[in-house]
């Protein structure tokens, strides 16, 4: 059970972003995806999502091909983007936000889902004191432990995260990435973090790639990635 892209190719218009992209995500792993600004990061989530659709190239999630499934299709079935900006509805509250997510659950396990909502909680208990307050009014890394925590409650198999550190703190980003860890471990879900903290999510993932260009020039277990002289001395600043 394994989520998969073979060969993919995809852009905007007559632009190709991505070319011959083939990367493996398995449940309950953390797969980062590592590159510069513009390397097509945000691009792949997008198609993994079904937001953008494929020029080439084919998707497998759990055995079933779904490169041509809509994204709300895909979403339903399990795969769940947190988009780059976090993206809530900022005049509902907190619990409005997190109970959207819930309603795709319905058809899996919402007992689960509830359960993991409630970790999660546990894990940042700011939120329940947040939970009737407007998500507008939150700071950004309240922002993204709700996005994360909506995310989970719609109970995913697979976990696609762009940029969720973007514009936090340090302090905020390793809280990110604590719940991250998590989230893989108690709930399963296998997640692709993608990412321009370069060392902080190498230090979490199991494996990586990292993606120049719109083409993937190294992967490996996230150690091996990490150790390369090329990735230290672009990425890591070392």
């Amino acid at each position: 059970m394994t989520l998969q892209a073979r060969g993919l190719e995809a852009g905007y218009g007559r632009a190709a972003i991505l070319s011959s992209i083939d990367l493996t995500l398995e449940p309950g792993g953390i797969v980062a995806v590592i590159g510069s600004n513009g390397a097509g990061k945000s691009t792949l989530a997008r198609t993994l999502a079904g937001l953008l659709r494929l020029k080439q190239g084919e998707i497998e999630a759990d055995g079933v091909l779904v490169q041509d499934h809509s994204a709300e299709r895909r979403a339903r079935s399990g795969l769940i983007l947190v988009p780059e900006g976090r993206r809530l509805f900022g005049r509902q509250t907190v619990a409005e936000n997190i109970r959207i997510g819930g309603r795709a659950a319905s058809r899996r396990s919402p007992e689960r889902a509830r359960q993991n909502v409630e970790m999660l909680l546990d894990s940042f208990p700011v939120l329940r004191e947040r939970w009737n307050q407007k998500a507008g009014l939150l700071s950004g890394g309240e922002q993204q432990m709700v996005a994360l925590t909506r995310a989970v409650a719609s109970e995913p198999r697979y976990l696609l995260l762009d940029e969720p550190s973007l514009g936090l703190s340090p302090r905020l980003t390793q809280e990110v990435f604590r719940l991250v860890t998590l989230i893989a471990r108690e709930t399963g879900a296998g997640i692709l973090l993608i990412e321009q903290m370069a060392e902080q999510a190498l230090q979490i993932a199991d494996f990586a790639y990292v993606l120049e260009q719109g083409r993937i020039t190294a992967e490996g277990p996230s150690s091996e990635v990490g150790s390369s002289e090329a990735v230290r001395t672009a990425y890591l600043g070392k």
